[in-house]
């Protein structure tokens, strides 16, 4: 599963914005836009993935995410049986397996776009413990932390920036966004999330068994010069079946009161038995120098609205960095600003096409709005990740219409056939207005895809209630990197306000959404 933003100046009136705003909002000017969608970029042909990056790169997209499949690369990966080779060295893989990677980065280089990879299950039946899991999948079931640090390591090899990948070749490009597993706090992903002690009592284990995934993997990145990159652990799902913050406190080996687990209750958790701070900050590393990731969905809710205890989505976020900033400080851990927050998988599902899902085409439009100004407003929100750009069609074998047919992920900016959401608009040219009064307007944008090495200028259009006509109310210019605007004015009456920006290399015109205004 980056972001851009700016801060705004008119040119008809000067205002002090940059003096009226909050100093945690100025913190999010740098926030990345990430998009993740791998059957558009390597489960396609290499012509499509080329194209689905173009079209990336066209609506600002400053980052793809995509998962580096350990099954997809591994030699013999149904076989129970561990191969003969040296899986730390990327050329000891089959012929071909790194293909869509290699394309992949060499296209996105080309466009001027970053890449993340997230290394990621389903892994190889010979890295995964024998039998059959109570719980979750086959492929996720004890896997071997040793076997995915060699496999990490020879993903760190091949993306190192100096690996030629046959003679005569040129090196291929850098990777320096890395993500460790994909929420590891959901039994489909990583299993059994719980063991049984006792007379039927129960303990986590998930945390543990994920620890020592993140040990492994860390080590084989720093190993290959990766430790300075933005390295990234959690990936946790919004619900899970062990809630983020139980994970987290377990993950870290604190209690519910931010104290060192100790006796008992550590050693179940492979903590130290003592509750020792340094100890465990000395075996764990990567926990300390990595950022976090979180996935905030918050399905058919806007997200200003809290589901229920124990999810983690945007309207609550701060609680999750409340928790990390606690336990980082017990730990003697204290980064500059605070413990930085992606969330790299993110958007709302829609009816049409899924008729079981309750978010309506224009609510999906405007929630992606009010969810990135959320994020804009957070000083620990580093980047935000749209999941997906084409909604995934429905899954097939199962009965059409049924609610496993619809199982699958509608969350794109275009439907299945290629054809535009209404949320394709308001992603390129995102609105909200955090005063929607016509006396008290604020309007909050972003000119996603506008070049941001120079300063860039939209119109304010406003459209009178009961009128078809569209009026300049001012003109807005960025003033970041990242293309954020913010203006505050007053409008005549209740009625729509949009943004107005003309892509100057083409001279098209590309509106956001209309926001009501009261």
């Amino acid at each position: 599963m980056g972001a851009p933003r700016w801060i705004l100046r008119t040119a008809l009136a000067v205002c002090a914005v940059m003096c009226a705003l909050p100093a945690h909002a100025l913190a999010s000017a740098t926030e990345q836009s990430v998009l993740m969608d791998d059957d558009q970029l390597i489960y396609a042909t290499p012509d499509h993935m080329m194209s689905t990056l173009e079209q990336l790169k066209a609506l600002g997209v400053d980052r793809v995410k995509v998962s580096v499949v350990w099954l997809v690369v591994a030699p013999s990966p149904n076989s129970t049986r561990v191969p003969r080779f040296d899986a730390a060295n990327p050329a000891a893989y089959p012929a071909g397996a790194w293909d869509r990677y290699d394309d992949l980065v060499r296209d996105a280089q080309q466009l001027g776009i970053d890449v993340y990879f997230q290394i990621t299950p389903p892994s190889p039946a010979w890295a995964v413990a024998r039998g059959k899991p109570a719980e979750g999948y086959p492929w996720s079931y004890r896997p071997s932390a040793r076997e995915f640090g060699k496999f990490v390591e020879a993903v760190a090899r091949r993306y190192s920036g100096s690996y030629v990948p046959q003679a005569g070749a040129t090196p291929l490009p850098r990777v320096n966004y890395w993500g460790i597993w994909n929420e590891p706090n959901e039994g489909a992903w990583l299993n059994p999330q719980w063991r049984t002690v006792g007379r039927g009592g129960r303990v986590l284990i998930a945390p543990l068994l994920y620890r020592q995934l993140v040990d492994a993997a860390y080590g084989a990145l720093r190993a290959t010069g990766h430790a300075h990159d933005t390295i990234l652990i959690g990936e946790t799902a919004s619900r899970g079946w062990i809630f983020p913050i139980q994970f987290v406190e377990a993950l870290y080996c604190v209690n519910s009161h931010n104290r060192p687990l100790v006796g008992t209750a550590a050693t179940n958790l492979g903590c130290p038995r003592s509750g020792s701070r340094s100890q465990f900050a000395a075996r764990h590393p990567g926990l300390f120098a990595s950022e976090y990731a979180h996935h905030p969905y918050s399905f058919d809710t806007p997200p200003n609205r809290i589901i229920a205890p124990g999810l983690i989505t945007l309207a609550n976020l701060g609680v999750l960095e409340r928790t990390l900033n606690r336990i980082f400080a017990t730990y003697g851990k204290h980064p500059r600003g605070g413990v930085p927050m992606y969330l790299t998988e993110w958007g709302y599902k829609s009816n049409p096409p899924n008729p079981f899902v309750k978010t309506s085409l224009t609510e999906q439009a405007t929630w992606l709005n009010q969810g990135e100004y959320m994020t804009w407003k957070d000083s620990y929100v580093r980047a935000l990740d749209q999941f997906l750009l084409v909604d995934d069609k429905p899954r097939a074998g199962a009965k059409k219409g049924s609610l496993a047919y619809w199982s699958t992920f509608q969350s794109g900016l275009l439907f299945a056939n290629g054809s535009q959401k209404p949320a394709y608009a308001a992603f390129r040219i995102p609105i909200w207005l955090p005063s929607a009064s016509h006396a008290h307007l604020t309007v909050w944008g972003e000119l996603r895809p506008a070049n941001h090495s120079t300063l860039q200028t939209a119109e304010l259009q406003y459209q009178r209630r009961g009128s078809r006509s569209w009026t300049n109310a001012r003109v807005i210019q960025t003033s970041n990197k990242e293309g954020f605007l913010l203006a505050h004015l007053s409008v005549p009456g209740a009625g729509n306000v949009r943004l107005a920006w003309t892509d100057t290399t083409t001279g098209a015109v590309y509106y956001s959404r209309a926001a009501t205004v009261r």
